[in-house]
């Protein structure tokens, strides 16, 4: 909630509708914030049932409020979570930078489909070193199992589209790979 009530105070940042609220509580739940939510491979990246849940309790406490902007439903921030957050002051503090990050990664997210992309790689890079342990895993290789995961992915342009956001997460730091050429002529 508090990622959500930092995004809608930044001026150029995106609405956040369901898939990419779903996509900040991954990141978060990856920065070690005990979230309880559980994440596999979902057909949009990262999944778990756990957030859709999470979303009703919060529209329930009036935490959160839906706002139709054209086909999308973009989430709010409820006047009670104003209220109620100064209750949870010292866990907002304490997490205060992993919130930072998140924020800052999400405001560079322009749409759904790119938060998706993502996100997807994020996970996928996770899952390949976690099999991996005992290896320096490259940007090639992320490509690679990306693309036995999301066939749908095997366009040209989509293939550029993940390169660079595989050489754009190493770049923030968010994912630590060693470099390859042939994915600096992709992207």
């Amino acid at each position: 909630m508090e990622v959500l009530r930092e995004l809608e105070q930044q001026p150029y940042a995106n609405p956040v509708g369901r898939t990419i609220f779903q996509k900040i509580c991954y990141v978060v739940t990856e920065m070690g914030v005990a979230t309880g939510f559980h994440f596999g491979k979902g057909s949009y990246g990262p999944f778990a049932g756990e957030v859709k849940l999470a979303l009703h309790e919060f529209a329930n406490r009036n935490w959160l409020q839906e706002q139709h902007l054209g086909r999308m439903m973009a989430l709010r921030v409820g006047p009670q979570y104003e209220h109620d957050r100064l209750k949870f002051r010292a866990e907002i503090e304490r997490h205060e930078r992993k919130i930072a990050k998140t924020v800052d990664l999400f405001s560079r997210v322009k749409n759904t489909e790119q938060a998706e992309e993502v996100l997807t790689v994020l996970f996928a890079s996770r899952q390949l070193k976690q099999a991996h342990p005992n290896e320096e895993v490259t940007e090639q290789q992320l490509l690679d199992y990306l693309l036995e995961w999301k066939k749908s992915w095997r366009t040209e342009e989509k293939q550029q589209a993940i390169a660079s956001a595989i050489r754009n997460l190493v770049l923030l730091g968010w994912v630590r790979l060693r470099l390859s050429d042939s994915l600096a002529e992709a992207a």
